[in-house]
C-alpha cells in the first residue's frame, strides 16, 4: 500500500489533482512511519529470507523519503515530513544488481557519511548518491536564514556551500558523468545533479545580481520575488555560483538523447534554472553571451514541452515560462497569459502576509508588471526550490517554502 499510494500520488499530482495527491502521499508517509519501515530490522523481518524482497523494502522506504522531499521542493505547502525520521535502514544497491537479483551486502548511512575517510575503492549506488543529494540540499538550505539579507552572505557561502561542495567533490569519477559510453542515462544521478544545482540557485540568487522580476510570480514553480536587499559584499560570488549552477543544468539537459524522458519532478528543478537564466539575459548578458543564453532557454522550454506531452501540470508550467520569458525579454508589451488564468475581477489581494504590497520595494516593477499581475489568479501555489519565510523552525521547511 505504501508503494501503491506513492505511485498513485505522483500520477494524480502531475495530472493537476493536487489535493488528492497530497492525501495519498500523506497516507503513504503515515503508513510507512507507523510500520517503522525506516528501521534496520524492518526489511529483514519482512523479507522472508529473500534477498530481493528484503532489498525491495529498503528501496520502498528510501523512495518514500525521496518523493516526500521532491514534493517539498515542488510545493512548499507539503512539508518534508520524513526528514526528521532517524532512519537506520540500509541504503539501496545498484539498479542493475536489483534487477538481476544479485543483491550485495548493503551499506549504511554511516558508511556513506564517512566516505571521505574510506578507501578509494569504496563505492555506493546511484540511489545512495541521490539520497545523499537530498540530505545535502536539506542541510544546506537549513543552514541559511529563512529570509536572506546582505549580512547573511558570508554564512551562506561558508556553511551552505561547503555542504553542497562536499557532495560534488566526493563524487567518484564514474558518477560525475551521468551518461554511459553506450548513451544510457543514469536517471538517479541525473536527478541528484539537478537537485544539487537547483538548491545552489535557490540559496544564492536572492543575494546575487540576478534580480527577480515580479512577473516570475505566475510560475507554479517559483515563489514570489523577494523584497530588494542591500547589495552584499560578496554579491559577485553569489552571482557566479548561480551562473555555474545554471550552466551545469544546461549541460545535463543537452545530453544527446532522442527525447527528454525523466521524472516529472524535474519540471520545477529545470524551471528554476530557466528563471535564473532569464534574469541573466535581462540584467547581465550582452552580445554573443546573450545569444547563447537565448538558445539555452529555447532548449529548456523544449525539454519541458516534451514532459508536458504526458503530464498536464508540466504543460501548464511551459505556458508560464513562455509568458515570463516574453515579458522579461521585452518581446511584447503584454505577454499572453496561460490558459485558465482568471481575469482581474477574480483576483485576490496581492498583498503579502505582512500586509505590504509585493511591489513596494521592487525597483524593477513597471506598468507592464502591474498589468501582468492584474491577470493573476490564486497565489497559493507559488513555491519552488528556494528558502524563504513562513515555515516552522524545524527542518520540515528545509527543501523549500511556500510563497
Amino acid at each position: 500500500m505504501v508503494q501503491c499510494r506513492i505511485l498513485y500520488s505522483i500520477a494524480l499530482f502531475w495530472n493537476n489533482y493536487k489535493d488528492e495527491a497530497k492525501r495519498e502521499m500523506d497516507a503513504a508517509v503515515q503508513l510507512g512511519v507507523d510500520l517503522q519501515m525506516f528501521r534496520q530490522d524492518f526489511a529483514a523481518k519482512h523479507g522472508a529470507q529473500d534477498a530481493v524482497l528484503t532489498e525491495c523494502w529498503r528501496r520502498t522506504w528510501w523512495m518514500l523519503y525521496m518523493i516526500d522531499a521532491f514534493y517539498a521542493g515542488t510545493l512548499g505547502a507539503m512539508n518534508f515530513a520524513t526528514v526528521d525520521v532517524d532512519a537506520t535502514i540500509e541504503l539501496p544497491c545498484e539498479e542493475c544488481d536489483y534487477e538481476q537479483g544479485q543483491i550485495p551486502e548493503p551499506k549504511t548511512l554511516q558508511d556513506f557519511d564517512c566516505r571521505d575517510l574510506a578507501p578509494e575503492s569504496t563505492s555506493f549506488s546511484s540511489f545512495a548518491y541521490l539520497i545523499g543529494a537530498v540530505r545535502c540540499a536539506a542541510l544546506a538550505i537549513s543552514t541559511a536564514p529563512k529570509v536572506a539579507a546582505s549580512k547573511d552572505s558570508p554564512q551562506i557561502i561558508q556553511a551552505a556551500d561547503s555542504v553542497i561542495d562536499g557532495w560534488l567533490l566526493l563524487l567518484p569519477k564514474g558518477r560525475k558523468q551521468v551518461m554511459s559510453k553506450t548513451g544510457e542515462i543514469d536517471e538517479l544521478m541525473f536527478q541528484a545533479h539537478l537537485l544539487i544545482h537547483v538548491a545552489t540557485i535557490g540559496l544564492h540568487r536572492p543575494l546575487s545580481d540576478l534580480k527577480f522580476n515580479p512577473v516570475e510570480g505566475i510560475s507554479s514553480c517559483a515563489r514570489q520575488p523577494p523584497r530588494e536587499t542591500p547589495t552584499p559584499e560578496l554579491i559577485n560570488v553569489h552571482t557566479v555560483r548561480v551562473l555555474k549552477a545554471t550552466e551545469s543544468q544546461i549541460r545535463l539537459l543537452a545530453l544527446p538523447t532522442e527525447q527528454f524522458h525523466h521524472s516529472p519532478f524535474t519540471t520545477c528543478m529545470v524551471s528554476e534554472g530557466t528563471l535564473a537564466l532569464l534574469s541573466a539575459c535581462k540584467f547581465l548578458f550582452k552580445g554573443k553571451q546573450l545569444a547563447i543564453a537565448r538558445d539555452q532557454i529555447r532548449m529548456t522550454i523544449g525539454c519541458l514541452k516534451a514532459l508536458g506531452e504526458l503530464w498536464p501540470r508540466t504543460a501548464k508550467n511551459v505556458q508560464e515560462i513562455r509568458t515570463i520569458a516574453q515579458h522579461v525579454l521585452g518581446l511584447g508589451s503584454k505577454a499572453a497569459m496561460p490558459d485558465g488564468v482568471p481575469g482581474p475581477s477574480e483576483v485576490p489581494s496581492l498583498s503579502s502576509d505582512q500586509g505590504h504590497s509585493i511591489f513596494e520595494s521592487d525597483a524593477y516593477t513597471s506598468a507592464d508588471d502591474i498589468d501582468i499581475f492584474a491577470s493573476l489568479g490564486s497565489m497559493d501555489d507559488l513555491c519552488g526550490w528556494y528558502s524563504s519565510s513562513e515555515l516552522g523552525q524545524d527542518l520540515s521547511w528545509c527543501i523549500s517554502t511556500p510563497s
